[in-house]
């Protein structure tokens, strides 16, 4: 029997200074992720759509941009979304909520869409009751959102 040779490959050495490149990097990208997290900023943006899913939310809207939410609704009830509180310093309706109805049918239901300008950096809270208008009681629905204009 013939013994085998064995090979034996000798590891490449890394250079001291990528290692600290390599480190610097990672402490670079640690102190950012951090910072981040740490501020709990949001990044405000040009415009955003809300839907029911986002009632009781915090939504961040640059001056200028718009918001949009859209809600299901059946107008053919009597009822209806109102805006029944709004700082229009702040964030102002564009134009009259348009209807939407879901299918042909009369009587049909469907989504109402309400369309908001932030005019002003601060904080509203903007909230939209369903509701009959000419009547005295309680909304059926309430929808609320905080806007923070940036």
């Amino acid at each position: 029997m013939q013994a085998q040779a064995s090979t034996v490959v000798a590891p490449r050495s890394v250079r001291p200074a990528t290692v600290l490149i390599i480190l610097a990097a990672v402490a670079v990208v640690a102190v950012g992720v951090i910072a981040l997290t740490q501020t709990g900023k949001s990044i405000a943006a040009a415009s955003a759509t809300l839907g029911p899913a986002e009632a009781g939310s915090a939504v961040a809207l640059e001056v200028g941009g718009e918001l949009t939410i859209t809600l299901p609704a059946n107008p053919s009830t009597g009822y209806s979304w109102v805006v029944t509180a709004l700082n229009p310093a702040l964030l102002t309706q564009i134009g009259e909520p348009e209807f939407s109805a879901d299918s042909n049918l009369i009587g049909a239901g469907g989504t109402m869409t309400f369309r908001f300008q932030g005019t002003a950096a601060g904080q509203d809270s903007l909230q939209l009751d369903y509701l009959r208008p000419w009547e005295d009681n309680e909304a059926l629905d309430t929808y609320s959102v905080t806007v923070n204009i940036r």
